[in-house]
């Protein structure tokens, strides 16, 4: 990757494997990481517990990423980065609110978390949502993905403190997200609205297992708090096209998208879509008490921990790269749980991994590596890859707390 025509590759491979466009947001993610950077000093040998790295990562990104009341993109800055994070790493910190409330940490991490996602807001007239860049800014597109996984936030902020104002906003967020789908290719979501309506061509206009998945799991879970029935029938529709079109039934994990106008499917397959059909599958299967998708949860559960697990230095990691994608799939085990024990195995695999890089994968910033088996710093410097420590050790302290 240092190398120009390395980069250059794998740039290419990666924005075709997402579907992405020339949008900033996803073309500042590809900067190389600095050389250099000093490798961090021994930790004392007393055991820290998962709640206190939790918080203590949080007050990293604090000291190292925050600009008012937002956050930077990058510590240290990256060449061509606007003033702040773009929406996608700004909900890592949501999460961070989230988990800490829940962790027992003060209310006011989470208002304050919350309190800055506003200035992403778009209140148009017509199917208001947040968009990819604060609207100081300017007006930037917006994508279906990111306005599923704000509403998850939003859905577990309105849990968390029973504020009806997170819940309505949730609505209307949803509102937004239900209308990325149409009968193109049999159902499915686009990636972001400004493909959404008449584009016949190019990489963009596609069809995507995680907005299908996101939308499933959002509404399905909006369904579980309102009754409202058009959320569950919307919920269901998504999943099945999703199951029927972008599944590979020889491991059942779910193939990246599929081009409106060649119908190709790009077979990549990444950790996070897996973990959304699993969440999916299961919340559909707790409204349901239909064991078909409990099942299905179980067997792309099973090939996950396969497929994106190897043996670095001699211990199992899964892939040691996209830590945030990783993340949603230590999310989606430990909800499956609840269910089928094997998948505390595979929980306890993300546990070695997460105390592996306590010690062995982060810089003198107390940063963490984007490979955290500790071979490669990677993106280190991004935040949403900061951020995912958050949630990962605070998923598994509240896993632990049972």
């Amino acid at each position: 990757m240092i190398q120009s025509k390395i980069l250059i590759l794998w740039t290419a491979s990666f924005l075709m494997a997402m579907g992405c466009s020339s949008d900033p947001s996803v073309e500042d993610q590809m900067e190389t990481p600095t050389e250099g950077q000093n490798p961090k000093p021994e930790e004392p040998s007393e055991t820290v517990s998962y709640k206190d790295k939790a918080k203590g990562t949080y007050d990293m990104i604090q000291e190292l990423y925050a600009k008012g009341s937002l956050y930077k993109e990058n510590y240290p800055e990256q060449s061509g980065e606007r003033e702040y994070s773009y929406l996608w790493p700004y909900v890592g910190m949501l999460t961070a609110g989230n988990v800490l409330y829940e962790l027992g940490y003060d209310q006011s991490i989470l208002d304050k978390e919350f309190s800055g996602l506003e200035a992403y807001y778009d209140d148009r007239s017509n199917l208001p949502t947040y968009q990819a860049y604060p609207v100081s800014g300017g007006s930037t597109d917006h994508y279906y993905d990111d306005s599923a996984i704000v509403a998850m936030e939003l859905i577990d902020a309105y849990k968390n403190t029973g504020d009806n104002f997170y819940l309505d906003r949730a609505k209307s967020v949803t509102d937004f997200i239900m209308s990325g789908e149409d009968s193109r290719l049999g159902g499915g979501l686009y990636w972001f609205e400004g493909e959404s309506e008449n584009c016949t061509s190019g990489p963009n206009c596609m069809k995507a297992a995680n907005t299908s998945a996101y939308a499933a799991f959002v509404t399905s879970k909006m369904y579980q708090i309102t009754n409202n029935t058009q959320y569950l029938a919307f919920a269901k529709r998504v999943y099945e096209w999703n199951y029927e079109t972008l599944r590979d039934p020889s491991d059942n994990l779910y193939w990246n998208d599929i081009n409106i106008g060649t119908e190709q499917i790009n077979t990549t397959k990444w950790t996070y879509n897996a973990a959304l059909m699993i969440m999916s599958g299961i919340n559909l299967y707790e409204i349901t008490d239909d064991q078909k998708y409990l099942n299905q949860s179980i067997e792309t559960a099973r090939s996950a921990y396969s497929k994106f697990t190897k043996v670095v230095n001699g211990r199992i990691f899964y892939q040691t790269n996209d830590p945030w994608f990783n993340v949603e799939l230590l999310d989606a085990f430990i909800q499956l749980s609840e269910y089928d024990d094997k998948s505390n195995d595979y929980v306890a695999v993300f546990k070695d991994n997460v105390d592996y890089a306590w010690e062995n994968a982060r810089n003198s910033n107390g940063q963490f590596y984007e490979d955290w088996s500790g071979n490669n710093q990677g993106r280190f410097f991004w935040l949403l890859h900061q951020a995912a420590l958050i949630e990962a050790y605070g998923r598994i302290a509240l896993y632990e707390q049972g």
